[in-house]
């Protein structure tokens, strides 16, 4: 039997090599990468390993898996035959599953192998179909999350989808949503309403809860009591459930720990802002506290240390954190510190539209009524060109 999973480890998939004794040498010594599995053999119970080697031995050869995951795999995954799980494979081949995509279904979820292909697996591929998916979105979806055909199709799938079609008003918005979260289609219907339901008596439109869930699906399986504190806590910052700020600031909120609110926060500190300054910049433009630690402090050094402004300038303006420091702010800040050398433009200029204005109005109303536009430009597109390394030496 020891000789038995030995030469299945060396095949894996591939077949090509032999169990064998090659230049006098037995192949675990040729090859040390493969002792941390035959130790784990050897920790195996031999009954178990008898029980299950043709599971193991299937589940290596003709689906991907690693000895070590095989033999963890027929713990929970038995057959002694491979009608069934051909059977299986064969219908995601016929779906257009590829081999490498079908591995990694199989190896996150090897109790699909089990499933009826006619009764099972058929209706819930042809449901998505039904619905509008594509194949490849049919295949993205179950590949990356195997678990929805563990689920009822009538008791589950169905009236989930539905819930999502009734509440984004969109058979094709639902299907958007479920492609960004394919594992809301698990939960509960009864728990999705509840969470819609502390959202309208909160006073959120039913366009802005539409709007939480197509841009933040994941915050339909929320703990409710969680989700209440959350909108209490948005709407004590300041927020109107009326405004699509409201669900804004939760799905920022949402997107991290408090642990790290608060070293952002302390970034901000650094600073020289307050809190109160912090929080109003975040009841302005909620994505203001999105921004990694890393470019806050990079759009701090840039107006603060290079421009010389005042950190306060960002926080009244904090749309401004959203762009590139590379392809816009760097580029721009430099054209604006070439105006000021000129004489072009006072050295106290303080504007949120040099940085903000899109490209193609920033050259006509900021370059080309200067008479030295042609310089300007050339200057500005330089800058532009070699923006990646300005970043680092700026």
């Amino acid at each position: 039997m020891f000789r038995f999973f030995c030469k299945t480890l060396v095949l894996g998939s591939s077949n090509r090599a032999n169990f064998s004794v090659h230049k006098g040498l037995p192949y675990f010594l040729e090859n040390p990468s493969i002792l941390p599995c035959l130790r784990y053999i050897s920790s195996v119970n031999t009954d178990d390993i008898k029980e299950h080697s043709f599971t193991v031995s299937y589940l290596t050869n003709k689906c991907g898996f690693s000895l070590k995951s095989a033999l963890e795999a027929s713990k929970k995954v038995h057959f002694e035959t491979p009608d069934k799980p051909d059977s299986v494979l064969e219908v995601f081949k016929n779906h257009s599953f590829s081999i490498d995509h079908i591995f990694k279904l199989v190896r996150r979820r090897p109790a699909v192998l089990l499933s009826d292909p006619l009764k099972t697996l058929m209706p819930k591929l042809e449901f998505f179909k039904s619905k509008g998916f594509s194949s490849p979105d049919v295949v993205k979806i179950l590949s990356s999350f195997p678990w929805i055909l563990a689920r009822g199709l009538e008791n589950q799938l169905v009236p989930a989808f539905d819930f999502f079609e009734k509440l984004l008003q969109s058979e094709a918005v639902a299907i958007k949503a479920i492609k960004r979260a394919p594992f809301i289609l698990e939960v509960n219907v009864e728990s999705l309403a509840r969470i819609v339901d502390v959202l309208r008596d909160s006073g959120v439109s039913k366009k802005n809860i539409a709007l939480l869930v197509r841009s933040k699906p994941s915050i339909m399986i929320s703990n409710l009591e969680s989700f209440k504190k959350l909108i209490q806590e948005v709407t004590l910052m300041g927020f109107h459930p009326s405004k699509s700020q409201f669900v804004v600031a939760i799905i920022a909120l949402r997107s991290m720990s408090k642990s790290t609110w608060d070293k952002k926060l302390d970034v901000h500190r650094r600073w020289g802002l307050s809190q109160e300054e912090v929080l109003a910049a975040f009841v302005k433009y909620p994505s203001f506290m999105e921004v990694s630690e890393e470019k806050m402090t990079g759009v701090m050094d840039l107006f603060v240390n290079k421009l010389g402004w005042e950190s306060s300038f960002v926080a009244k303006n904090p749309t401004i954190s959203s762009y590139s420091l590379e392809k816009r702010l760097i580029p721009r800040a430099l054209v604006l510190q070439f105006l000021v050398s000129k004489g072009l433009v006072e050295k106290g200029f303080r504007s949120l539209a040099f940085f903000n204005t899109p490209e193609n109005m920033f050259q006509q109303i900021f370059i080309n009524n200067h008479a030295e536009s042609t310089e300007i430009l050339q200057f500005y597109k330089e800058k532009l060109t070699l923006s990646p390394i300005l970043n680092s030496s700026f």
